[in-house]
């Protein structure tokens, strides 16, 4: 669609969905989210139990996530989540050892040495190469298609990180940010979120929380801000079709529209999208995905000292993971 004006059918009410309504309707056209759920949000929720409201989905973000910080800016809700000062992790091992990586005020990738210096869960030798492999991984060129046939784990393996520092160090990054271990990580994507979040400028790593539930600031603040300008929003609506007209099918009745965004995952798009539209489409259902899992439940009370733990493995023990 080009110009302003027009009736757009958004099809998924998650976060992409909701920030193409929100796009769309800046350009003045009329936006209609249809969404299956009996919610907006997609995969970020809440739900309540026992009087505790529970967060499921994306909750932390870092600084340099400048796409959801700008919906965050269209929602107006910026003051509804809490950035660090500064990047400050502090990282607990079930044997009492922790460490501590918090950034230096200086300029990438300079900010972050320090910490890895000064980080106790490695022994000194292995800070020093942790320091040499993170200058040679800022230096790799993350669009060349052959990095993705190594795996971030050989790629670190071959610049000196022995597995303590692989997995007290390394994992606690990217598994956070890909949720796939180290040895199936294909190195461009890892690469790209080192040098991104840790290697770039130096508030990049910056840790951001939201101060509300996710159910409030994906669902109820977007919904009220969507309609408010306009647009519509149909929930327990399941698009089942979509033809050349444009046309949908909703819940088994024909809609029209000027034009329509699939915001919906991979697979469900290649059912959904016409053979006009991308006669590659089968292949996406073939494409692979590691959805993150987790829970976060918002206490009425303080129930730790530290505004930010990560959990991470001991030295010389049998791992279980980070967790973050």
């Amino acid at each position: 669609m080009t110009g302003s004006g027009g009736d757009v059918a958004i099809v998924g009410g998650g976060l992409a969905g909701i920030t193409a309504a929100l796009a769309l309707q800046e350009t003045g056209a009329r936006a209609t989210i249809y969404e299956a759920r009996p919610r907006l949000g997609g995969a970020t929720h809440s739900f309540s139990r026992d009087g505790l409201t529970v967060d499921n989905g994306q909750h932390i973000f870092l600084n340099c996530c400048s796409a959801y910080q700008g919906l965050l800016a269209r929602l107006g809700a910026a003051d509804r989540v809490r950035v660090q000062d500064r990047f400050d992790v502090r990282v607990l091992t079930p044997d009492g050892a922790g460490g501590r990586l918090r950034r230096a005020k200086a300029p990438g990738p300079l900010h972050l040495l320090p910490a890895l210096a000064g980080y106790r869960l490695l022994p000194p030798a292995d800070r020093l190469r942790a320091i040499g492999a993170s200058l040679a991984l800022d230096r790799l060129d993350t669009g060349d298609p052959a990095l993705d046939r190594s795996s971030m784990g050989a790629w670190l393996a071959r610049h000196g990180q022995r597995r303590q520092a692989r997995e007290a160090l390394w994992e606690l990054f990217v598994t956070a940010a890909l949720n796939i271990r180290l040895d199936e990580a294909a190195l461009g994507p890892a690469a790209f979120v080192c040098q991104t979040a840790l290697l770039g400028r130096s508030d990049a790593a910056d840790i951001g929380v939201p101060t509300v539930p996710l159910g409030d600031l994906h669902g109820t603040v977007p919904a009220a801000k969507i309609e408010r300008d306009g647009g519509r929003i149909h929930l327990g609506a399941k698009v089942t079709a979509i033809d050349a007209g444009p046309k949908l099918v909703v819940n088994g009745s024909p809609v029209g529209a000027d034009a329509v965004v699939v915001a919906v995952p991979h697979r469900a798009a290649a059912a959904l999208v016409p053979a006009e539209a991308s006669p590659e489409r089968a292949r996406w259902a073939g494409l692979g995905s590691s959805p993150i899992v987790n829970v976060h439940v918002i206490y009425d009370r303080p129930v730790l000292d530290e505004p930010f733990l990560c959990g991470g493995t001991p030295p010389h023990t049998p791992r279980n993971g980070p967790l973050a």
